[in-house]
């Protein structure tokens, strides 16, 4: 696949233009009759599996999927402020001031005068003005939402509770026990024929989430590695 990477910043941007004339037409009168009877509420559902499909086409390594899915996640997103604009909540130039006065805002080490020593202080940097931010909006500061997959989640939430990214080694090797531990009374009552619960599969999995956590990496992105030998 070749492209031309030194296009114009007129010629790009025109591109971009083309995508929001497309969903004119397809909302308009004489357009399309399912993309003119959906609502923001009705498509929300659609954003989440392409940007899954985005996701997985950018794990596959081809660049081929990689431009397909993620125009049809570019498409969405641009359609769902397409809907807004209709019905006088916002505009699109709304959306692009407001992200752009917050990764300004969120990158004071780049557009102000903090200094950064490593990628993880970037990270608490983040978090904190985050949290600010939400806190200045009385917005609950711990808001992960529950669609994410699980173990993303439990990686998310799990980092927001530690409030690091690593640990003593004595930790780590305190929860390595921990988890040991936790592993031998698990596997002992399935060879007794005890009950488990999902409680605690759920607890050994946690563990599991952390440690990876601890050493560096993120759960999901392990079973993914895991999945590709079966």
């Amino acid at each position: 696949m070749t492209e031309n990477f030194m296009e114009s910043g007129e010629d790009r941007w025109f591109k971009v233009r083309q995508i929001w004339e497309i969903i004119d037409r397809l909302r308009g009168e004489g357009g399309c009759p399912w993309d003119r009877k959906q609502t923001p509420e009705s498509v929300q559902t659609y954003l989440i599996e392409e940007a899954h499909e985005a996701s997985a086409a950018i794990r596959s390594g081809h660049l081929s999927e990689a431009v397909d899915e993620l125009g049809d996640l570019l498409f969405m997103v641009l359609f769902l402020i397409h809907l807004y604009e209709e019905k006088g909540s916002f505009r699109l130039e709304t959306v692009c001031d407001a992200i752009c006065q917050k990764m300004i805002r969120r990158h004071p080490h780049v557009f102000g005068d903090a200094t950064v020593e490593s990628d993880k202080e970037v990270r608490q940097n983040w978090e904190k003005i985050k949290a600010g931010e939400k806190a200045a909006n009385r917005q609950k500061s711990g808001g992960i939402p529950e669609s994410l997959p699980a173990l993303m989640r439990a990686y998310r939430i799990i980092s927001r509770l530690s409030g690091k990214d690593d640990a003593p080694w004595n930790e780590v090797e305190a929860r390595t026990q921990e988890f040991v531990g936790k592993s031998q009374v698990l596997g002992s009552y399935m060879a007794n024929g005890s009950p488990i619960s999902p409680r605690a599969f759920g607890e050994i999995l946690l563990d599991l989430v952390n440690l990876a956590r601890l050493k560096g990496y993120r759960a999901e992105d392990c079973l993914h590695e895991g999945l590709k030998n079966l």
